[in-house]
């Protein structure tokens, strides 16, 4: 076996991270073995900039543009939804500290998932970095060297420069050059002053740091410009503008952004936010000449619109200011003189400062070619690296490798702020992880070994944790899922047998067992799942835990609320969205049809014009009574998709309800014998079909196609009951026969799905068809299990409704007609409006039994504004007639 590939990452803070997590994803899927070793002596996550724990430092850009990954934009904001605040804002800027937490949490999550990568914390600081043959030899302060095949320095900022300093300044003790890395700092008592040298962002988290009641804050700078703050409510963003070609001056590069800023409507911040794109490129067509002016006339400007800070710290500053206990000058330092009472500076616009502390927030000043780091100094000296052309940095190419001063190019990639002189915006996490994406790539194509092998993605683009034999065989099966047909069980199990790693679809095996009634052994598949969810990545082991919590606690709140939080968190995933939205295929997460409404309507950026979401969005507008918008939804949706369950379901819907019997019943004859032959829910549209059939009083053909398509066997368990048995019971209670037999059906349906229902849209169909069956017995158990749940559906009206059926089997149709009258929440039981009419429709019958036709004929009146039905136009004439007094 080969030995590993290693490649050393030298720094772990933001930069670091994230080009470590980057590699680890891009190599594993190479086929080799690769170390990636992590060099730094603290905090992995932390650095520079995260390195403060004071919560009142925020991230300087929204929380939605955080994200580690350029291909999952939402990722940060997902985590901080998860870890910090369950409805933390897009627009939100977060605290610092969380962002390190972030970044360590993501690596690990990378790292657990990129088969074949080890990664090794070395707690040290690199020295050097000399060619080691074809390899290179890394040097630590431990006195420990390594042979690698590349190395990455993620150096970040480099020390502050303190040049402008009085030598006086400098020498005391109440100055303090390096603000985050200072180990004691200044007493600042009550009544003094402090005086913060720079006015940008660090300045900012410094003045929060500093500030406290009698306490006055004086910020000095060259400009004295406060930084600016993001808008509160950003406009929408806009198109970057198109480049001239060719070399640009200064001059024209003003002109660009100006004329930029003025078709933005003078929105400079839209304006200056959509230059992002082509900054790099714009800086790139610049001459050295004019990148050295824009450096000496334009840079300070240029970073106070570009780099701004939250809304709030901005009010804060502003406030601090318009109190005097924050005072600005447009000054530089010239001289100090230490004192008894503290630092006495002079500023050049002729003002003193007597300053208890003097704090450096000019920010990374030094150039390489002037930097005291010796790994810095040692890659100049060997000629393995060059200083770019305003000394910012090192000289790279396009993927961040270094130019050498001479010889073949090293193996060494720079990423960050040390390429700010080539690329200009550099330091930014926006800029760092397509920066870390590109090293990652480059650096793999340098290296030896196979080709890189991308992981198979499903339809939506989440990646799978399987071979691409299994990955295919599952997106099949998660294909028959979507479409509601017959047969995903198998497929699935197929990618499982293919590969037995695939927790993934291992979960998703025990789910078609438990709900769908698949030929699977739940709890195998399930153990099976767990067992190798380790391997898996961070999104597939969610959705385990999701699975695992719905079989262990089918109905539990606790359940529901993880499948929420998890669909929240990838809205991508289509198979837990179904789940999550009780329709045809799976009960839900929520038992409020408002809330699953919102949820599917909050999908429209995620899968816009997609085929099965349209068919989900139809059989929402349904639900909503949105009858037109539905259907043309659903034929927008079959167009593309003939076999949309979804879509087909919700086009089923709107001929009942609209009272479209005939064309409804032939449209879904036709389909159900065709496209339809293979469809996992064909019992449910054989039922629609057979309500079409009871509406038009066609009851011979109702009893044939129950006959045919929803008698044991071919229908058993959960479909038994709610298709089969109810269609008997709605017969009978419509006249179109005069006895019901249940005994074949409830045999088929296991007697703990009777008795304690796990949703209370099982248990309204357990109910009926024990009374209907005339089961007293298992009726009164049933009603004893809805009382004792902690749902208020269970207990306000499922356990109510069990009652009301009691009355009627003790031959109480009156009080029965009364309880079903006075009966709540039935909306929220769960299903269609078409499903929930069985309450309606045994109200009508018991109150027919209890001789009051008024009650009857009122509710079918309702119904018949609703909706045309022959049958009930007819069944309301009969009670017109038997009211009728006798002459």
């Amino acid at each position: 076996m080969s030995a590993p590939v290693v490649v050393a990452v030298v720094g772990g803070g933001a930069s670091g991270c994230l080009a470590t997590a980057h590699l680890a994803r891009s190599v594993a899927g190479t086929g080799r073995r690769f170390t990636i070793m992590l060099v730094e002596p603290d905090d992995v996550g932390a650095g520079l900039a995260y390195l403060t724990r004071d919560p009142r430092h925020r991230l300087n850009v929204p929380a939605a543009k955080m994200s580690a990954f350029d291909d999952d934009p939402q990722h940060f904001l997902r985590w901080l939804r998860r870890h910090v605040a369950v409805d933390f804002p897009p627009g939100g800027f977060a605290p610092r500290q969380f962002y390190a937490e972030y970044l360590r949490h993501t690596l690990e999550e990378t790292l657990r998932a990129a088969t074949g990568v080890q990664c090794r914390r070395v707690h040290a600081r690199a020295t050097d970095v000399r060619r080691h043959g074809r390899r290179l030899r890394l040097t630590l302060d431990n006195g420990t060297s390594h042979p690698v095949d590349a190395v990455v320095l993620a150096l970040g900022h480099g020390a502050p420069t303190a040049a402008w300093a009085p030598p006086s300044l400098a020498r005391s003790p109440r100055f303090v050059g390096d603000p985050w890395r200072a180990e004691t700092q200044p007493h600042v008592p009550a009544g003094s002053d402090v005086l913060l040298v720079g006015a940008g962002l660090t300045m900012a988290d410094m003045a929060q740091r500093w500030s406290r009641a009698g306490v006055r804050l004086h910020v000095t700078s060259r400009h004295g410009l406060l930084p600016l703050s993001h808008a509160l409510d950003p406009a929408p963003p806009l198109a970057a503008p198109e480049l001239p070609e060719g070399p640009v001056s200064l001059a024209q590069a003003r002109r660009l952004v100006f004329d930029h800023i003025r078709a933005a409507g003078g929105d400079w911040r839209r304006a200056v936010d959509s230059m992002r794109p082509v900054t790099a490129e714009l800086w790139s067509r610049l001459d050295p000449a004019a990148r050295s002016r824009f450096v000496a006339t334009t840079m300070r400007r240029w970073d106070q619109v570009r780099h701004r800070v939250a809304p709030a710290v901005h009010a804060w500053l502003e406030q601090r200011r318009a109190e005097g206990s924050l005072v600005v000058h447009a000054a530089q330092v010239v001289d100090a003189r230490n004192t008894a009472a503290g630092v006495e500076v002079s500023l050049s616009d002729g003002s003193r400062v007597l300053a208890a502390a003097v704090v450096n927030c000019t920010g990374a000043g030094a150039g390489v070619r002037t930097s005291h780091d010796p790994l810095v100094m040692n890659l100049l000296a060997a000629g393995l690296a060059t200083p770019d052309g305003l000394d910012l940095g090192f000289a790279t190419e396009g993927s961040g490798r270094l130019v050498a001063a001479d010889g073949p190019r090293p193996a060494i990639w720079a990423i960050g702020p040390l390429r700010r002189g080539e690329l200009w915006e550099s330091t930014a996490i926006p800029e760092i992880r397509g920066q870390a994406a590109s090293l990652a790539r480059a650096v793999i194509a340098a290296l030896p070994g196979p080709r890189v092998v991308r992981r198979v993605r499903d339809p939506y683009g989440l990646p799978l944790t399987a071979t691409p034999e299994a990955a295919g065989r599952y997106v099949a099966g998660l294909g028959r899922i979507l479409r509601v047909r017959s047969g995903a069980e198998m497929l699935v199990a197929e990618a499982v047998a293919a590969d037995p790693q695939f927790a993934l679809g291992q979960a998703v095996l025990a789910l078609l067992g438990a709900e769908w009634g698949a030929d699977v052994d739940v709890e195998t598949a399930l153990l099976a799942a767990q067992r190798q969810a380790a391997r898996a990545d961070e999104r597939e082991r969610r959705f385990i835990e999701v699975v695992t919590a719905r079989i262990r606690e089918p109905g539990g709140a606790g359940s529901a609320a993880a499948l929420l939080s998890y669909v929240q968190a990838y809205p991508e995933d289509a198979l837990a969205v179904s789940i999550a939205v009780p329709t045809i295929a799976f009960s839900g997460a929520t038992e409020i049809p408002a809330e699953a409404w919102a949820l599917v309507e909050g999908l429209a950026a995620v899968y816009r014009d997609d085929w099965w979401y349209r068919g989900l969005l139809a059989f929402t507008r349904q639900e909503q009574e949105n009858w037109e918008e539905a259907a043309e939804l659903a034929a927008l949706a079959l167009a593309v998709e003939p076999t949309a369950g979804h879509a087909v379901h919700a086009k089923t819907h709107v001929h009942y309800e609209t009272g479209d019997h005939e064309a409804g019943l032939a449209w879904l004859d036709g389909w159900i014998s065709t496209c339809g032959s293979d469809s996992s829910h064909r019992a449910h549209f054989a039922w629609h079909a057979a309500l079409h059939e009871l509406a038009l009083g066609d009851d011979s053909a109702a009893r044939a196609r129950f006959s045919t398509q929803l008698s044991p066997p071919a229908v058993s368990g959960v479909r038994a009951l709610v298709d089969s048995a109810s269609l008997l019971w709605r017969g009978f209670t419509a006249g179109a026969w005069t006895s019901v037999e249940l005994g074949p059906v409830l045999e088929t349906v296991p007697g703990a799905l009777l008795v304690d229902p796990p949703t209370p849209f099982v248990g309204l169909h357990a109910a009926v068809a024990l009374a209907a069956a005339g089961d007293c017995r298992r009726l009164a158990q049933l009603r004893r299990s809805a009382a004792a749940r902690s749902s208020a559906v269970f207990t306000d009206t499922v356990a109510p409704l069990a009652d009301a059926l009691m009355h009627l089997l003790h031959g109480d149709p009156d009080r029965a007609t009364d309880a079903l009258i006075a009966l709540p929440g039935v909306e929220r039981l769960g299903g269609s409006a078409a499903q929930r009419e069985i309450v309606e429709d045994t109200t009508i019958y018991c109150a027919i039994q209890a001789n009051r036709p008024d009650v009857a004929r009122s509710l079918l009146q309702a119904r018949l504004e609703r909706r045309c039905s022959p049958r009930d136009v007819h069944r309301r004439a009969h009670l017109l007639t038997a009211q009728q007094p006798a002459r």
